[in-house]
């Protein structure tokens, strides 16, 4: 479903602050994620923790951020429930 796609790509891009797109991987990662049946408030909730934790530990800019790095707040996030 594009939606979801389009859901998770836009707080991605909202969050980081910069680019038009997300990489083919973190597409990837999103189309697995519906595959799964993941609900897209779920994926975005890790993906707030992320940036929030990133922010906190790195001086580095947000737009480097990838759902690469954020999967593991992700999956945590999903095992919550």
């Amino acid at each position: 479903m594009e939606d979801y796609l389009v859901t998770i790509e836009k707080f991605v891009l909202s969050l980081k602050e910069s680019g038009l797109s997300l990489s083919a991987t973190d597409y990837d990662l999103i189309q697995q994620w519906e595959n799964r049946g993941v609900p897209a408030n779920v994926i975005c909730r890790g993906i707030e923790t992320g940036f929030i934790e990133f922010e906190r530990t790195s001086p580095r800019q947000p737009s480097r951020i990838s759902l690469s790095y954020l999967k593991v707040f992700i999956e945590e996030e999903i095992e919550r429930g």
